[in-house]
């Protein structure tokens, strides 16, 4: 399951941090509700390990690695590029995080969580998908939670449209035009699937976590998953 953050947003590595948030505006808030839930949702006074799916540059890692001063934090990523920036920096845990480059499709490390963040869209077969969140279920312990911050789009109509108009628009203070941003998402779809949030849930659902929930939303952005 190949992919590059440098092929696939048309930017150097060193740069993503700062062009997600004007690529996706709702990142910063969508981040903040993250870690808001797992410091809700685990214990930050015992050693918990957390699991960092496509965590890329490490700033989900760093979060969660901050918010929990008791967690080990595992991020997975096949690309080496990036994970050569989360080495950077993350380089002030020590041995708290660990870079595994290897794909999120495989079977999980046992833990407390599982987290991703502009991730799993990139999972565009439905079935892979389920298979994912089926091996996210297995990986953890009872109590455990998989929070997903991601983006989920209507498949049609009129939904469809306004969730990508609201994205247009949240983007236009960044000083990207309307044509510039519907060209990023022609560009993004060869490799991105956004499914409906209906979609979602049945596929979490089914992988076996009994109250699968939305967590947190901003249209087009969200964050959803479920307790085991």
């Amino acid at each position: 399951m190949a992919h590059s953050v440098e092929g696939h947003l048309k930017l150097n590595v060193t740069d993503y941090d700062r062009l997600i948030r004007q690529l996706v505006p709702g990142y910063a808030a969508m981040r903040e509700a993250h870690m808001a839930l797992l410091r809700k949702l685990l214990p930050a006074d015992r050693r918990t390990r957390v699991l960092d799916l496509g965590g890329g540059t490490g700033a989900l890692a760093e979060a969660v690695a901050d918010t929990l001063p008791q967690a080990e934090v595992e991020i997975w990523d096949i690309d080496r590029a990036m994970l050569g920036v989360a080495r950077e920096r993350c380089a002030r845990f020590g041995e708290r995080v660990r870079y595994v480059e290897r794909s999120f499709t495989e079977p999980l490390t046992p833990c407390d969580a599982v987290v991703a963040c502009i991730a799993l869209h990139h999972v565009k077969d439905l079935a892979v998908k389920g298979a994912i969140y089926r091996n996210i279920f297995t990986a953890l312990k009872p109590g455990g939670v998989f929070l997903n911050a991601d983006t989920a789009i209507a498949t049609g109509g009129a939904l469809r449209e306004f969730s990508y108009q609201e994205w247009v628009d949240a983007m236009a203070p960044h000083g990207i035009t309307e044509p510039q941003a519907r060209a990023h998402f022609a560009s993004w779809a060869h490799e991105d699937y956004y499914p409906p949030l209906m979609t979602e849930l049945r596929l979490v659902g089914e992988a076996g976590f009994a109250d699968p929930e939305c967590f947190w939303r901003r249209i087009p952005f969200l964050i959803f998953g479920g307790m085991k």
